[in-house]
């Protein structure tokens, strides 16, 4: 299961050394670890690191499920609610050309193809909508922790909030974090192991040689 956003960053202290076993970081620098690790996966997803994302405008009122990996500009000031999908129809993959965006793409259902699928994991969902829609200048960001088969809000989290990519591997995410304090505490506090384990669970991320996925198909 995932670990709190509070958990991940308390841990990367504790690797600084910062704060001892069983003690709690300041207030001030625990809010500078979540701004980090909220940016992290903002990064991540600029970065391309969770494959390419694709714009596409919606101009109607009512409700829109969008596909993994797109990036949804509401282009009315009228009321849209955006929702990403929970399944995803099975042959598109094959249509969004997933040697696109990085990825191996297809996920075959077991005990036969049903039609759809859930969602690539770390795929993700942006929405933009207008400054002069109800939900003003607001936008939302989602990935897809395939490891719990759940869409996770990134650009919102709380100290109290379950970390996205967490249930993966915890020590991990938790050592990414410590290298991003360590502008403010200092390289010398983090040990070697912290690093091999920043760059193990980094590299998974990037290369997804975790997920056995089907990868026989066409590329153009």
């Amino acid at each position: 299961m995932p670990h709190s956003v509070r958990d991940v960053m308390t841990t990367a202290f504790r690797k600084l050394g910062v704060v001892r076993s069983g003690g709690v970081p300041q207030a001030a620098d625990a809010e500078d670890a979540r701004v980090s690790l909220q940016s992290w996966y903002a990064e991540c997803i600029d970065a391309g690191t969770f494959g390419r994302v694709w714009n596409i405008p919606v101009s109607r009122t009512g409700s829109v499920t969008p596909y993994p990996n797109q990036h949804v500009n509401v282009l009315t000031d009228e009321a849209v609610t955006i929702t990403p999908p929970a399944t995803v129809p099975y042959d598109y993959w094959y249509t969004w050309m997933p040697c696109r965006d990085y990825g191996w793409g297809l996920n075959v259902p077991f005990g036969g193809d049903t039609g759809y699928n859930v969602p690539r994991d770390k795929s993700v969902v942006i929405v933009t909508y207008q400054d002069t829609a109800p939900d003003a200048a607001q936008r939302l960001v989602y990935v897809y922790d395939g490891t719990i088969q759940r869409w996770m809000r990134v650009d919102t989290l709380t100290l109290d909030d379950e970390a996205p990519l967490s249930a993966r591997g915890f020590d991990g995410l938790a050592s990414v974090l410590a290298i991003r304090l360590t502008d403010q505490f200092g390289e010398e506090l983090l040990g070697a192991a912290s690093v091999k384990a920043a760059n193990r669970y980094r590299l998974a991320l990037v290369t997804n040689y975790g997920n056995g996925e089907d990868y026989n198909y066409g590329c153009a």
